[in-house]
């Protein structure tokens, strides 16, 4: 319970929950190639088990390739670590069908690979083992379906959990029969993915590498792309929380860009998740991806939920180059009254109430501004203690009063205390799109959307709109009621909104076919 009451008092620091990478768990775009033929891009391969890398490869179709990382225990099953991918044509009983796919190994190597159905039988409908080698190779994995099979519920899998070498994967082509050579190149050679993967390095402060994950579209010719800068919400994010808006986006001809935040995943560092590193962290990106001659420097936006629809923000107002900013549930007010207006709600409805909520507020204030202050650890204990003494005067016991402080008194809530969104929004001059939530339950809607539209009203192209039916999230479900995860910003409408609004003011170029 004290628990519960204390992350109610930090509504600013919850976001989403994080989910994996959408596009690890499904299948994603197809390309019909020929006549009941479908090419499936390397980002459909579900993997699991090891560490995964995109990485650009002109001498593969697509010229985008994953790659697997050998295991240290390679003792084990080996199922420990596979590949997967699921076979998208439906099969009468009788019908054989053929995978064809690309792969190597650092070195040379041995893996099992198969077609076989889910669990939890796993029936095999076609295995043999194959030979990898530094070069590419091409093979085809043929089978006969012994029933009626629907799509999807078949699959091309490498075991790997016993592979002594790196392994790499391209794209696959599925289709009835068995392929002759000259129909395996024309469907490659017609085959543009939709998107080009690619996992890169972003320097940050000395020592800090951000492990980034970039986008290119697939069939808007070879850029120079704008980009989006993917921002999530506070905790320990990783890459790929928005997938459904980076198909929106890469459709646009607009390429996107997130990354593990400092100390998370594969990026270096040590995760303190306060504002100003995180700000540091998407100003890196920004530079980063300047440096880059397939992006367009002045084309350059943000789009960040909840934190990261604060972090957004305050880059750009440093930034006049940034293009474009989209907040999401983005905190709005001033300098300290964003903390402690939450603070009060948040604590009145935690029954701390009337001249017992001002004195929590006040000792509050006084422990942050000891800090801010640089007081001797004395001062600082004795304000502590204080607050301490204001949770118990309204009514909590010592030992919830103690687990609250903890969690109030530490580096992430003194920034957030210490955050000034309006000032940030007053001076951006980059067009602005605001989104909130009537449902958040996490930066209050009824707030903070007057304060954006208050510090946004001298911004010639700034809009600032309530999305009716969503969660914090911005996803039609309950995030209370347990059930099937959705990524973050899933409505269609904002879908829609977003797409439209960044390819208008990004000025994505025309799609190639």
């Amino acid at each position: 319970m004290t628990r519960i009451i204390a992350r109610a008092c930090l509504a600013l620091l919850l976001t989403a929950a994080p989910i994996l990478d959408a596009r690890s768990q499904n299948a994603v775009t197809m390309n019909a190639t020929t006549m009941n033929a479908t090419v499936a891009e390397v980002g459909a391969w579900a993997i699991w088990g090891t560490r995964v890398t995109f990485v650009q490869d002109g001498a593969v179709p697509g010229g985008t390739a994953v790659t697997t990382a050998a295991r240290e225990d390679r003792t084990g099953d080996p199922w420990a670590s596979a590949a997967s991918i699921a076979v998208p044509l439906p099969l009468k009983a009788g019908d054989r069908v053929s995978a064809t796919f690309w792969a190597r190994a650092t070195r040379p190597e041995t893996v099992p690979i198969m077609i076989n159905g889910a669990a939890p039988s796993y029936a095999v409908l076609a295995s043999r083992t194959v030979g990898l080698t530094p070069d590419w190779r091409r093979i085809t994995l043929s089978g006969v379906a012994p029933a009626d099979l629907a799509a999807g519920t078949q699959f091309l899998t490498l075991h790997l959990g016993r592979a002594p070498a790196d392994t790499q994967l391209g794209p696959v082509l599925f289709r009835p029969g068995v392929p002759d050579d000259a129909d395996i190149q024309a469907a490659f050679a017609g085959f543009r993915p939709a998107q080009r993967v690619q996992d890169v390095p972003i320097p940050s402060d000395p020592g800090i590498v951000l492990a980034g994950r970039l986008r290119l579209p697939g069939r808007h010719g070879d850029g120079p792309f704008p980009v989006v800068v993917l921002l999530s919400g506070s905790g320990p994010g990783k890459r790929g929380v928005f997938p459904l808006i980076e198909d929106r986006l890469l459709a646009e001809g607009i390429a996107t860009l997130d990354y593990d935040k400092r100390g998370v995943g594969e990026s270096t560092g040590t995760f303190v998740d306060t504002l100003g590193l995180m700000e540091r962290d998407a100003a890196a990106a920004v530079a980063y991806l300047r440096t880059r001659p397939d992006i367009d420097g002045g084309r350059v936006a943000f789009l960040g939920l909840s934190q990261g629809a604060y972090v957004g923000p305050a880059v750009a107002a440093r930034d006049p180059a940034i293009a474009a900013v989209v907040m999401l549930a983005g905190p709005a007010g001033e300098r300290g009254t964003l903390f402690t207006d939450d603070m009060r709600e948040k604590l009145g409805k935690a029954g701390i109430a009337g001249d017992a909520n001002d004195r929590v507020v006040a000792a509050l204030e006084a422990l942050y501004g000891a800090h801010i202050a640089g007081a001797t650890p004395s001062v600082v204990g004795g304000a502590r203690q204080e607050l301490i003494d204001a949770f118990v005067a309204g009514g909590w016991s010592p030992a919830q009063a103690d687990a609250v402080v903890a969690e109030l008194d530490t580096p992430a809530v003194l920034s957030l205390y210490q955050a000034a969104p309006n000032e940030a929004l007053a001076r951006i001059r980059a067009p602005v799109l605001a989104l909130y939530a009537e449902r958040d339950t996490v930066v209050p809607t009824h707030r903070a959307m007057p304060e954006a539209q208050r510090a946004l009203h001298a911004n010639p192209d700034a809009t600032v709109l309530e999305i009716p039916g969503v969660n914090h999230g911005f996803q039609h479900i309950d995030t209370h009621t347990p059930g099937p995860l959705e990524p973050a910003v899933s409505a269609p409408e904002v879908l829609d909104l977003v797409q439209r609004w960044l390819g208008d003011r990004l000025r994505a170029g025309p799609k190639m076919n």
